[in-house]
């Protein structure tokens, strides 16, 4: 009955987008492929995001999208995704400490494994170990509350789609060196060869990156090696086809922080084992495709297929530990994942009278294969008065192993309706079919679950002239869960909903883009691991209520500005197997979170002196797991940061945590370790361009 519903919503829907035949045949002048985004992406506020699929400005889009560019991770020197997502509003990053993935909360729900990569999902499995490299990064887009209607499977926080770096239309080659603190040494390399002046056709592009960086906390290292390579064919006027090919090998050992009696001890302490790590390897291809028959209509087409490889031996705490007697575990991850998602649509746009209508039909994909050996062993202790590293007794766990096999189809259709320049009204509708199904290599078992689900968005907005502009919207989620639960049966699917009221803003030719809205978003189906970590829960139902703002700006052509503020008064449990959860806020997430960075230029072609500075609070926030609690205080940080950028060579300094405060971080997920924030650091960067 659900099916023939959602079936009967999306051919209502369909009526309203028109009858391709006759305008595939009419012959009018071809657009300049891309030529707004190639554009936009030189801006330091963006005005478009890949993300919104539809090529609808940011300003005329009914959603709370950031979007942080090339120029802000280049002034601001970002060194990782955590950094760039820094400062966005209804954004935490890096909740549990530096544990060598990206891990982040977006509108108080953790989003950690809603990460995209031009417009694809990299991975649905929760156990992610992934920490994508930003040397390859184009910008960073975060959309906030539920984005199935577009991107399918997700959860109802939000997600972060990373646009790579693609040929250029200019011929160039830039490097770079890096020294800092805690021995950081790293080596960059951007080449783009354009044939063609002027086009982007035919040309060529190689980034590559080697990094090695130790940790404050003893023994705990980074190690990445990235290269990518694309290249732009030159098919004629009416079709684009990129390619990109990428590689990615990461080795490090995890800060997993401290047990919660620190006093009198040492906040670098290493509980693990020196020698044990991780070991870590991505391989991606992708491919972007479209077809333009004219003006009005084109097709598109997104592939990409993912290999990721992990594997780990490292020495963690064990539950309960306190100093100075540390127990301690053996944690063996064995994971390999093959991943391939496609998503290909027709989209149109015309007038029809004083109606201006862009309209989306399409199909995505996704098959996933994951292979995830996991055993824990009880090893002997550590003596945090007399360190003395070392594996001396073994106590053997019960491993588990399963091979976990996700798929899903989806097909959606957009439709946005413009009136006389001012309304905006947006149906959106998607019904997904989706089959989990997990081998359970130890009790030689297999479970599947074939689920299927309606989801849409409608939204309405009212543009007041060219710099203010009022929408409201409610959009629902759906995302299957490939977790088992105590008995190794899997679990029912996330669903979410949420309602969102708020105002684009734009100003200075659109050189300033920003926004303010308050939202009202619910997640049903909460899914959690337990206490032991050897399988998941659902916990009930969980509350966000918040209100966002966010601007960023090219005052002049010397002055750049970005700041947020967000404010979450309400995250918290509303349903849950533990009575005593009901009313509890939700781990991680502070009510108050504000950020500010400047960055000023002395001379307006941006040679020559620049500086810039940014502060960062965040308010109080708690995390706590059955009998364990940690109260996070609030914190204040401070960068700075100054250039110098001639014609063929520029070098910049920047010094993180200005005034060394001394705070913490995060916890890890079951709220029984304390991470502690990076002290203060210094970087130092010299590049060369030509």
């Amino acid at each position: 009955m659900q099916i023939k519903r959602s079936f009967l919503a999306l051919c209502i829907l369909a009526t309203t987008f028109p009858n391709t035949y006759a305008a595939l045949q009419s012959n009018t002048m071809l657009p300049s492929i891309q030529a707004q985004a190639e554009q936009d992406q030189n801006n330091y506020a963006a005005k478009t995001a890949s993300v919104v699929k539809t090529g609808t400005s940011l300003f005329e889009t009914a959603q709370s999208i950031s979007v942080v560019t090339q120029q802000q991770i280049e002034e601001k020197q970002m060194q990782s995704v955590t950094d760039a997502l820094q400062g966005v509003a209804g954004v935490n990053t890096a909740p549990y400490g530096r544990r060598g993935w990206d891990d982040f909360i977006i509108r108080g729900q953790i989003s950690s494994s809603q990460t995209y990569i031009d417009g694809l999902r990299t991975q649905t499995s929760t156990n992610v170990l992934r920490s994508e490299d930003i040397a390859g990064v184009q910008s960073v887009e975060v959309v906030k509350g539920p984005t199935s209607v577009g991107y399918g499977l997700a959860l109802p926080g939000g997600l972060v789609n990373l646009t790579t770096k693609r040929p250029e239309d200019q011929t160039f080659i830039q490097g770079g060196l890096t020294y800092g603190s805690y021995a950081l040494k790293e080596a960059t390399l951007d080449a783009n060869y354009a044939p063609h002046e002027n086009s982007r056709k035919g040309a060529v592009r190689v980034v590559a990156k080697a990094s090695d960086q130790n940790d404050p906390t003893d023994y705990v290292y980074f190690k990445n090696q990235y290269v990518a390579t694309s290249y732009n064919f030159d098919l004629g006027d009416k079709d684009e086809l990129s390619v990109i090919a990428s590689y990615q090998h990461r080795e490090y050992i995890r800060n997993q922080g401290i047990p919660q009696n620190y006093q009198g001890y040492s906040k670098s302490i290493f509980i693990g084992e020196p020698d044990r790590g991780y070991d870590v390897d991505v391989y991606r291809f992708g491919s972007n495709y479209t077809h333009y028959f004219n003006d009005h209509w084109k097709f598109n087409q997104n592939f990409a297929a993912t290999r990721n490889t992990s594997w780990s031996n490292s020495v963690f705490s064990a539950s309960g530990a306190k100093f100075p007697n540390l127990t301690r575990q053996i944690n063996y991850q064995d994971k390999q994942d093959s991943n391939f998602a496609l998503d290909q649509n027709i989209q149109g746009n015309f007038n029809v009278g004083a109606v201006q209508y862009n309209g989306m039909l399409g199909v995505d994909l996704m098959r996933e294969r994951s292979d995830y050996y996991q055993r824990v062993d009880t090893i002997n202790s550590l003596n945090a008065n007399k360190l003395a590293y070392g594996v001396t007794s073994v106590k053997t766990g019960t491993p588990s192993w399963n091979l976990t096999y996700n798929q899903y189809t989806g097909l959606y259709l957009k439709n946005n309706f413009k009136f006389n320049d001012q309304w905006l009204l947006n149906l959106s509708a998607r019904h997904d079919w989706t089959q989990v199904k997990v081998y359970n290599f130890v009790k030689n078992n297999t479970i599947k679950n074939s689920d299927n689900a309606f989801t849409g968005s409608a939204s309405l907005m009212y543009n007041l002239n060219d710099h203010f502009a009022p929408y409201t919207t409610y959009s629902t989620s759906f995302m299957p869960v490939t977790d088992t639960g105590s008995q190794g049966e899997l679990l029912k699917p996330e669903k979410g909903k949420q309602i969102e009221v708020g105002i684009k803003l734009q100003g200075f030719d659109g050189r300033l883009q920003g926004y303010m809205a308050y939202y009202d978003l619910v997640r049903k189906n909460v899914t959690e691991s337990s206490t032991t970590g050897t399988y998941s829960i659902q916990t009930g139902e969980q509350t966000t209520k918040g209100f966002e703002a966010e601007l960023s700006a090219a005052i002049t052509p010397q002055l750049n500005i970005s700041t947020a503020y967000s404010y979450i008064p309400t995250a918290k449990t509303t349903e849950s197997i533990t009575k005593t959860d009901i009313g509890k806020r939700i781990n991680h997430v502070p009510k108050n979170a504000a950020s500010l960075s400047t960055q000023y230029y002395f001379d307006s072609h941006k040679t020559g002196w620049n500086i810039g500075g940014s502060v960062r609070y965040q308010g109080h926030a708690s995390a706590q797991r059955s009998t364990y609690y940690v109260y996070i205080p609030s914190y204040m940080l401070f960068d700075v940061n100054a250039g110098y950028e001639a014609k063929h060579w520029g070098a910049n300094f920047s010094v993180k945590n200005l005034f060394d405060k001394d705070y913490i971080q995060g916890t890890t997920p079951n709220a029984q370790l304390v991470n502690f924030g990076n002290p203060r650091t210094f970087m130092f960067n010299l590049k060369f361009k030509y």
